[in-house]
């Protein structure tokens, strides 16, 4: 009888340790890599969120204000009134909000501007308005406008 030592092919325990490790390093980078991908996606959605209040701020605004012939700013009060003879529409404006009777938009503004036929007014009879808003590059701001109506003047 001879014995014949066959030897068996497989791994040593140090090539399963790397393995093991090589592993544990692929795993924790591609977490951290998948962490910085979802902040980016918050960031988006929280940008996408903010301009698209902006752009329905915009739309609502400048559909009012040619729906009602006249518009009047309220400085004490922050408050944009725009009436016709029939109906009437509030734009109220507080530190971090804009709400009409139909909706509020979550918007810090930076800086409000009213005019009146091409000059800056602080009260009274508006043509038009010009926001910018906080967090926004000046690319970001709303500006809509009016065409009077010869009943401004009476």
């Amino acid at each position: 009888m001879t014995s014949s030592s066959q030897k068996i092919k497989a791994f040593t325990l140090t090539e399963m340790m790397v393995v093991i490790v090589i592993s544990a390093v692929v795993i924790g980078l591609a977490f951290t890599i998948l962490n910085i991908v979802q902040k980016n996606m918050r960031s988006i959605e929280n940008n996408y969120q903010h301009q698209s209040e902006i752009q329905s701020l915009e739309v609502a605004m400048t559909i009012d204000f040619n729906r009602y012939p006249k518009a009047q700013w309220n400085s004490e009060e922050n408050k944009l009134t725009l009436s016709s003879p029939i109906e009437k529409r509030i734009y109220m404006f507080s530190a971090d909000s804009i709400s009409n009777d139909l909706e509020t938009y979550v918007l810090k503004t930076k800086n409000l501007t009213y005019y009146f036929e091409g000059k800056e007014v602080t009260s009274g009879s508006i043509d038009a308005i010009k926001l910018t808003f906080d967090n926004t590059t000046d690319l970001h701001r709303i500006f809509v406008y009016k065409y009077n109506d010869p009943t401004i003047y009476f």
